[in-house]
């Protein structure tokens, strides 16, 4: 072989060589690996991981994932070129529970996990205060708790700065007792200066309602103010010009506390009312009789304002012993019975007609999410989340679909949304746990808090300051401790 036939062997050998290489790295690069079991490239796929800390470990199948192939999107770690097919996820911290998946990825697209929370192994539990109290309340800006307190036949308030930890008894009554078990809240105004508080007489069990003022102490009862019978569930009006509603045998009444003339210090709003919410200008109404739900305007209220009824009857509604109502906006809006009837949600999704959605009984509390597009509901034992609208992100849900997240054979309690809505903190056996909704694979249920021989009593999140209150103690004890954890981390602006 002459050179010059050498030479051009060469360049074509060299050339076949380049454009094969050059395939490869093309393919590679948009997304191809080569199967040597098929003999064929195959289109990859992907995996998004955002998580709580920012700063996590990931590995699939074992296998570390290297630094240089995460890449930063969002605040989420995007790992890319995965085969096709089943596959281990595993993510870990220092100082974190492990979290792990089998994940499904397919071919040209990312399997996304959007939420994941990795609690820490230990909390340190900060005390913020102890005393003889059944249940506490955050102001509207989260700057006070309003503690609740019973001890030898006599209620107290003690508020609580929740920054310096300061506490301050305002109230202190022996005629008149707060029923933790009743379902009704102690309401903060939104300037944070005034309380309204439901209680019982210890003599015969009737309703009444105390206005506290929280800078001076005074408290006054509704009867000193205006002859209300039997007076419960009350609410600040949404205007904030105090002025508040209670429920007085099947009337919503307005208050106006500071009308000169007595003969108009009370509206009649509304009447045959078992439970009542309030949201935005809006009031939402159950029948007492007719067990339907209707709408009214609270902005410039009247006597007897007009009522729009925006249901049938709700089945068994009229018998409901303990009614309870739950509104987020006059477009979802749930009803239950703590006696044990069945709960049922009213949804109108503008797309087709508005639905009445079953439930289930017992169900023994509701909460919609910050946004309204889920209804977290339980029960002693079950914990359940109804989807209101259609839930686009990774796993993608349909609008009225139902998860079951949790069932227990033993009580569980205190039954919350934690801060990104697609986790639920519960109450089981003297531990805190959290429970994740993402039910691909199997759904992880960690303890946040382990059992101390305490019972919990209440949980508290407050999700924009990343704290997680709890109120717990001794079985039987009349003191508890109020105490919190910092939960989920908090994370600056680049993450953590």
């Amino acid at each position: 072989m002459n050179l010059n036939r050498l030479h051009t062997v060469v360049f074509w050998i060299f050339l076949i060589l380049f454009l094969a290489t050059s395939a490869t790295i093309l393919f590679f690069t948009f997304g191809y690996r080569f199967s040597f079991e098929r003999g064929i490239f195959i289109y990859t796929g992907s995996i998004t991981v955002k998580a709580n800390p920012r700063s996590v470990n990931l590995s699939i199948d074992g296998i570390s994932v290297p630094t240089d192939m995460l890449h930063s999107i969002n605040q989420s770690v995007h790992v890319t070129g995965i085969m096709p097919g089943e596959h281990l996820l595993r993510v870990e911290a220092d100082g974190y529970l492990p979290w792990e998946k089998r994940v499904l990825v397919q071919s040209g697209r990312s399997t996304e996990f959007w939420n994941i929370i990795l609690p820490r192994t230990t909390y340190d539990v900060t005390a913020a205060a102890s005393g003889p109290f059944v249940k506490g309340f955050n102001s509207s800006t989260r700057k006070y708790f309003a503690l609740v307190g019973e001890k030898d036949s006599e209620t107290t308030v003690t508020i609580l700065e929740r920054t310096t930890q300061a506490t301050t008894q305002v109230f202190s009554n022996h005629d008149y007792r707060f029923d933790s078990e009743d379902g009704r809240n102690l309401e903060w105004s939104k300037d944070e200066n005034s309380l309204l508080i439901p209680l019982r007489s210890r003599a015969d069990g009737s309703h009444a309602v105390f206005l506290i003022d929280r800078t001076t102490g005074a408290a006054k009862n509704l009867q000193d103010i205006a002859s209300v019978p039997d007076p419960e569930n009350p609410r600040w009006h949404p205007d904030n010009d105090g002025t508040f509603f209670v429920l007085s045998h099947g009337s919503l009444i307005l208050v106006r506390p500071d009308m000169r003339d007595t003969t108009k210090r009370l509206v009649t709003v509304a009447q045959d009312v078992s439970a009542y919410d309030l949201a935005g200008r809006y009031a939402a109404l159950l029948g007492k009789t007719t067990g339907a739900i209707s709408l009214i305007q609270v902005s410039g209220v009247s006597e007897n304002a007009d009522q729009k009824t925006i249901t049938g009857p709700i089945p068994g509604a009229d018998r409901y012993t303990k009614p309870f109502l739950t509104m987020y906006d006059d477009k979802r809006i749930a009803v239950y019975d703590r006696g044990g009837s069945a709960g049922f949600l009213w949804n109108d999704d503008g797309k087709v007609a508005p639905s009445v959605i079953s439930l289930g009984s017992d169900i023994t509390g509701i909460q919609f999410s910050d946004d309204g597009k889920k209804l977290l509901f339980y029960t002693d034992n079950e914990i359940s989340v109804l989807f209101t609208r259609v839930w686009d992100v990774q796993p993608t849900r349909e609008d009225g679909e139902i998860l079951q997240i949790a069932r227990f054979s033993s009580p569980i309690s205190e039954v919350r949304w934690a801060k990104n809505y697609e986790h639920v903190l519960f109450a089981l056996g003297g531990e805190l746990k959290l429970a994740e909704l993402d039910n691909r694979d199997e759904r992880n249920i960690e303890t946040l808090i382990p059992a101390s021989g305490n019972v919990i009593r209440q949980v508290i999140p407050l999700p924009a300051e990343d704290e997680l209150y709890i109120l717990s103690g001794e079985t039987g004890s009349d003191t508890a401790d109020f105490s919190f954890i910092a939960f989920p981390e908090p994370l600056g602006f680049f993450g953590r």
